[in-house]
């Protein structure tokens, strides 16, 4: 048993029937094959190019390819049919599981200017592809008896049956998905609103202590206290004075 499949067995399985809710264990997705495609247009003129491609994705794949032919002529590319056009192979089971683990920990890292996967690349029915465009990204290909640097096209097939299930699937196995990921979003934008709300709430309570004690400490009322109270001898006096001027 491959190291992928222990951690499917061991951790991921029962990871994913929690999130998603099975009420069965054979619910739950799993990988089903995994198609590589190499396509190889100058095989129309040049049969040996299809040979060495090929022989490029024996190495990759640890399996014999099969030759892919043309199934309907076009003219603009003076292509007839049963003409060959390129090489694919299959995997399941264990080589399926180990040609993941070297994609993924290998030559995916290797990729110039590599930036992660587009997590939109799903076909809406669980199936997931990718395109590589250096067969040298993988350590079985030896760069000095390449003949030409050829592309690839690699179909993950799951039994998921929606782009979410099988898109964490696909995490579980660490696949280095580019873009941000949703549920760290939402936990970022949660741990935000209670920082800030905290924030506010402790403003508050500062401003709430700050009119308590202006309200509590004495202080100059203006006009209030300049206004003082005179003798009422004095008033007596000035109201007397007044009377005698009359």
């Amino acid at each position: 048993m491959t190291r992928l499949q222990e951690h499917y067995n061991n951790s991921l399985k029962p990871e994913l029937i929690k999130e998603f809710g099975y009420k069965n264990s054979l619910e739950a997705p799993r990988l089903d094959k995994i198609v590589i495609n190499m396509g190889v247009g100058e095989g129309v003129t040049d049969k040996k190019k299809v040979t060495a491609a090929a022989g490029d994705l024996a190495l990759i794949a640890g399996q014999k390819p099969v030759i892919t032919k043309a199934k309907k002529s076009i003219a603009a590319f003076k292509l007839r049919d049963g003409m060959t056009v390129g090489c694919k192979v299959t995997l399941r089971r264990d080589r399926m599981y180990e040609f993941l683990d070297r994609l993924i920990t290998v030559a995916l890292p290797r990729v110039r200017d590599f930036r992660g996967i587009s997590s939109k690349s799903f076909d809406g029915s669980g199936n997931f592809a990718l395109g590589l465009k250096e067969q040298i990204v993988f350590p079985e290909i030896d760069y000095d008896k390449v003949d030409q640097i050829r592309g690839m096209n690699v179909v993950i097939c799951t039994t998921a049956k929606t782009d979410d299930e099988a898109r964490a699937l696909l995490k579980g196995f660490d696949m280095p998905f580019s873009g941000r990921d949703r549920e760290k979003e939402k936990e970022e934008e949660a741990a935000k609103r209670a920082e800030q709300e905290a924030l506010q709430q402790a403003a508050r309570e500062a401003l709430k202590e700050e009119e308590g004690v202006s309200e509590d400490a004495p202080g100059d009322t203006p006009g209030a206290d300049k206004t003082e109270e005179a003798p009422e001898g004095a008033e007596q006096t000035k109201s007397e004075g007044d009377t005698s001027n009359g």
